[in-house]
């Protein structure tokens, strides 16, 4: 009996069927079951996998810190950049103060030369704001009208104790992160 497969691929699907076939010992042709895998090695695999995340696991819930500590570095410098384009622009000295009277304050504003808030923001709960031992807070950086400042480095500290550090240079008034991070334990 001669084998006939009407389709357009016509050869290629005897030869996959012939595949999936094997010759007993009597001769005649057996259907081979399809490759699987049993029940016991999809448990061990399932176990494993667990097991993988449970071990990174941890390291996501570090890792939500760590970017809003990122986000909130980036904020404070992008609030001190705006304070500098505005003085250059408008001809009058901004500010940027960073935290008030109580060391524990999450607060900064960006103020005009006479003292009234234009902007204010707030850093997520569990952050701090760090100045170096001869200043305190509130610490206030000027900007000034030919593009200088008043200089300034302070560190933004998140609830894991990792700080970045801030750094406003004098001639240039530029802001920008500092980049060793330090952390505490």
């Amino acid at each position: 009996m001669a084998n006939s497969i009407c389709s357009a691929l016509g050869p290629m699907e005897l030869r996959a069927a012939m595949a999936r076939t094997l010759m007993s010992r009597r001769g005649d042709l057996v259907h081979t079951a399809a490759a699987g895998f049993s029940l016991l090695e999809l448990i061990i695999v399932l176990i494993l996998l667990g097991l993988a995340s449970a071990l990174v696991a941890p390291s996501f819930t570090g890792g939500f810190s760590g970017l809003q500590l990122e986000t909130s570095t980036r904020d404070v410098i992008t609030l001190m950049r705006h304070a500098r384009s505005q003085a250059i622009a408008k001809q009058h000295v901004f500010r940027v103060v960073v935290g008030e009277d109580d060391p524990l304050s999450l607060k900064y504003f960006l103020t005009n030369d006479f003292g009234e808030t234009l902007k204010e923001r707030t850093l997520p709960k569990g952050f701090r704001f760090q100045v170096p031992e001869d200043r305190q807070l509130p610490l206030t950086v000027s900007f000034y009208p030919n593009g200088r400042s008043s200089g300034a480095v302070l560190g933004i500290k998140n609830k894991q104790g990792k700080t970045n550090s801030i750094a406003v240079d004098v001639v240039t008034g530029f802001a920008k992160l500092q980049k060793e991070a330090k952390t505490e334990r």
